[in-house]
Parts: C-alpha cells; sequence; structure tokens
C-alpha cells in the first residue's frame, strides 16, 4: 500500500512538472479573431520596435552594392541545376592533371571554369578583364561553390590580394572574411541572411538579437531593447521551431500571453508549495515521532536497570537463606513488593507513551514536599535545605527519578560536598550543587571528560532527566564552576 507522505510527493512532482510545462509554453489562442488581433499587436510592435536605437545597421544602399546571389548562403554549394555531375567531375581532373586530355563542348560556365583552374594549377595570373567579364555575364559563381573571386584571392600573397580586392571586392561571397558586410553579419546565420534578402521583415538569431528589415535597410534590436516592449505589449516572441504558436511569421513564434493564464500558473503554483509543505510536516511529524519512541526505549532501558538488578540480589538472598527462613526473608519480600510497584508503575506509563496518544500526562499525587524530600534523599543521608513547608500535587515517582539522577551523578563525577536546596514559590527549584566542574557543550559532544569521570554513562542520565522534565512541563539548568544542576517545575 502507497504511503500518504509518498502519495503526496507524488502529487507534488506531477503538479510541479505541469507548472514548469505551463510556464515554458504559452497557451495557444486558436480562433481566427484572436490570430488577427495578434497580426495586428505584431504591427504595432514591429513599428514600434523599429523606433529603437539599434545596435548595428545596414543601409539598403550598402546591401544592394553587392549581388544578392553572391549573399545567399547557396552560393557556398555546387549548382546541380545548371551542370551535371559528369561536368563537375571533368572539371575536377582538369585541376589535378592540370591539362585538358580532349576538347570537350560545354557551356560558357564550365569553359570559363576549366579555364579558371588551368590558370590557378599553372599560377598563370588572370587580368581584371576575365573578371569584369564574369560580373557582366553574371557568372560569378564556381561551379562547384563559392566565387571565382573566393578562389583566386585564397592562392594569391598579401600584397598581390590587397590589389585584387581593390577591384574585385563586391565579387566575393558574404562567407568570406573579406567580404565588407562579413563582420557586420557575422552574428546572424546564413539562414537569417536568406530570410531577410527574401522579403522577411524580421528575423530572431540564436543570440535574440532582433534583425528588422525595411526600405532603409537592415537593423539589429538587442533583446534587451525589444523584450520589454514585447511584454509591456502582452507579446511573447520566441525562436522555436517545435513550440505551440498562434502566429508565426518568419522564425518567430507569436502568442499572446493573457492575464488568466497568468494567475492560473500562480494559483497552481501555490497549491504546489502547499502540498509540498504538508508532505514536509508529515514526513518531519513521523521522524519526530520515532524520536520519542526511541527516547521511551532509553528510558526504558536506563530505568529498568535498578529494579532488575534488586529483583537479582533478592533472588540470590531466597537461594542462600532457602532452607533457614528468618527474619532477612520478610525483608526479602517487602524488597519484592517494592520492585514490583516500581515496575509496574514504569509499565503503565510507557506504555501509554508506545501508542499514538502524545497527550498521555504523568500521574500526580498530593503530599507534602517535605516527606517527599526526606523519603528521597534519606537512603544518600544528604540534608537539604527549604524556603518553607508545602503540600503540593506533583508527579512525585518520575520528580524522584530525575532528583535521583542529579545525585548519583553528583557522587560519582563530582567534588567535595553535595547540598541540596529547595525554594517553593510559584515554582519549584531544587538545586544539587557540589564543587566540580561541569562539562561544557563541546567537552560533552565530543566526549572530553577527563578520565575519572568515563565511567557509569554520565551523559545519559542527564539526558533522561532533562526529557523527562520537559514532558512534565519544566527543565532541567545545568551551570558550571561550581557544578549545580537544578529542576524547575511550575506549580
Amino acid at each position: 500500500m502507497i504511503r500518504f507522505q509518498h502519495l503526496g510527493l507524488l502529487v507534488t512532482g506531477l503538479i510541479t512538472t505541469g507548472f514548469i510545462a505551463m510556464a515554458s509554453s504559452p497557451l495557444p489562442t486558436t480562433t481566427q479573431e484572436s490570430a488577427i488581433d495578434l497580426q495586428s499587436l505584431w504591427q504595432q510592435f514591429y513599428q514600434q520596435a523599429d523606433q529603437l536605437a539599434p545596435q548595428q545597421k545596414i543601409s539598403q544602399t550598402e546591401i544592394n552594392h553587392y549581388p544578392k546571389l553572391l549573399l545567399l548562403s547557396n552560393s557556398q554549394y555546387p549548382d546541380f541545376s545548371q551542370l551535371k555531375w559528369q561536368e563537375i567531375q571533368k572539371l575536377w581532373q582538369a585541376r589535378q592533371n592540370c591539362r585538358v586530355d580532349q576538347p570537350y563542348q560545354a557551356n560558357a560556365n564550365l569553359k570559363d571554369a576549366i579555364e579558371f583552374e588551368l590558370a590557378l594549377c599553372q599560377k598563370r595570373p588572370l587580368a581584371d578583364s576575365w573578371f569584369n567579364k564574369q560580373l557582366d555575364n553574371k557568372a560569378l559563381l564556381h561551379p562547384s561553390g563559392g566565387s571565382f573571386a573566393d578562389r583566386y584571392l585564397a592562392s594569391l600573397d598579401q600584397t598581390t590580394a590587397n590589389s585584387f580586392l581593390v577591384q574585385h571586392q563586391n565579387q566575393l561571397t558574404l562567407a568570406n572574411k573579406a567580404h565588407p558586410l562579413h563582420p557586420l553579419l557575422s552574428e546572424l546565420e546564413p539562414k537569417g541572411v536568406d530570410a531577410l534578402l527574401s522579403g522577411y521583415r524580421a528575423y530572431l538569431s540564436k543570440k535574440n538579437t532582433l534583425w528588422l528589415n525595411n526600405e532603409s535597410g537592415w537593423k539589429a534590436i538587442a533583446v534587451n531593447q525589444w523584450q520589454p516592449l514585447a511584454q509591456a505589449m502582452k507579446l511573447q516572441i520566441v525562436n522555436s521551431p517545435t513550440a505551440s504558436c498562434s502566429f508565426r511569421y518568419s522564425n518567430l513564434c507569436l502568442n499572446i500571453t493573457t492575464p488568466e493564464s497568468q494567475w492560473s500558473r500562480w494559483a497552481l503554483a501555490l497549491c504546489s508549495l502547499i502540498i509540498t509543505y504538508l508532505v514536509f510536516r508529515s514526513l518531519h511529524q513521523r521522524r519526530q515521532d520515532t524520536k520519542e519512541r526511541q527516547f521511551i526505549l532509553q528510558l526504558l532501558t536506563h530505568e529498568l536497570r535498578t529494579p532488575i538488578t534488586s529483583l537479582g540480589l533478592t533472588v540470590e538472598l531466597f537461594r542462600d537463606q532457602f532452607d533457614n527462613l528468618n527474619d532477612h526473608t520478610q525483608q526479602a519480600v517487602w524488597r519484592l513488593m517494592a520492585d514490583h510497584q516500581r515496575l509496574a508503575q514504569l509499565t503503565e506509563t510507557s506504555t501509554g507513551y508506545l501508542t499514538t496518544n502524545s497527550d498521555v500526562q504523568f500521574p500526580r499525587q498530593r503530599a507534602d514536599i517535605t516527606d517527599w524530600l526526606d523519603h528521597c534523599l534519606g537512603k544518600y543521608q544528604l540534608p537539604y535545605s527549604i524556603n518553607e513547608e508545602h503540600e503540593l500535587e506533583l508527579p512525585y515517582y518520575w520528580l524522584g527519578i530525575c532528583l535521583d539522577n542529579l545525585i548519583k551523578n553528583a557522587q560519582q563525577h563530582g567534588k567535595g560536598e553535595i547540598t541540596i536546596d529547595v525554594q517553593v514559590d510559584k515554582v519549584l527549584r531544587i538545586q544539587v550543587s557540589d564543587r566540580g566542574h561541569f562539562p561544557n557543550f563541546i567537552q560533552r559532544w565530543f566526549n572530553i571528560v577527563p578520565p575519572s569521570s568515563r565511567q557509569a554513562n554520565m551523559g545519559i542520565g542527564l539526558t533522561i532527566v532533562s526529557r523527562l522534565m520537559k514532558k512534565m512541563g519544566g527543565r532541567l539548568i545545568c551551570q558550571r564552576k561550581p557544578t549545580r544542576c537544578i529542576l524547575e517545575l511550575p506549580l
């Protein structure tokens, strides 16, 4: 069976996953009226974004200065629509062999390409008129990809290359670093250049830079400029080919962010937080219950040692005196009865704590405080002082266990004379003092105590006393130099 805590964690995970999914993908609008509104909103956004100060700008005159076919990305690939594969292979053979073995009938473009390859391999310079002829014939692209100017420039030394660029810079493809527009458009991917050259008004780069195209040229608007404008207009713009979009333009995915969807996400997030809190609270309560049961087991283990040892001594006494009953037998019977009563009280109280009910109270009796002190301290033959006598209703049995532990600790680990001082007012205050030095927190935490004190479980007894006093509504106070252990219990 699935526990409530595990079920809560499962529900929390599902709700949180749903919230993240809703936050990352907007709610699509499917009606025709909403699509029309979104197109109108996009046009308003475009007009306002066009007024922003661009981080980069290229005029339309500058773009038109260069042939469009050299700016497109497909200029880097072979044009199989104009040439056959066998013709390109023939061109490759001419370049490898640096000659043409037999006359080859081909179109003018291929003949120019063969002439170009033979000039390169023979290291024969080409005149400017040759490149001007290609410009006039609009045959600037090499059949294998790139332009003639690109390939010729790569074969020149630096001095000759600079002279060549002065005359034929406009015959390079945009992918060539020597092209004047290459540094300006290096951030924009080739698909973006193709989109803007094809007439699209906008393109969003991978770095979220918004490129706009209008009659005056191209503009690059930084994300920290256009995004606040889009948020103010309740317009979400992302570059995502797989996202659900109400309207697509170029590579832009556009959606309207409605207040209703935002409120629903906030409500879902709040529900997730509440469920998470309840689950962790339940786990914390379960841990606390486990600690309580461990405390009871510790208490029983600690307190049952004394009556069990006493019963063992009594049994031994009966065994020794079995054949000769005398006055010692009566004393042994009295001890058996007293120990039986103590064990019965321990069992009754511990049974209540081992149940799920955490409100079990310590039984209280009404008696004179001095009679109880005489009974507890008589076996230790310790005197005490009290400010005044009172008849009080207290959990005398458990309070006696706490007092016994403090006296035993003082006898085993303390120094000098042990004194008992009792103050009765609104609070019952019992102080057990000696002349020793109580170990500090660090010594108790790391068990750094003198060798003479490492016996009889010094720390366990005081831990049990502290827990018992808290259960009774009081507290244990330990003070150092000299050692003073104080039991405080509100009356």
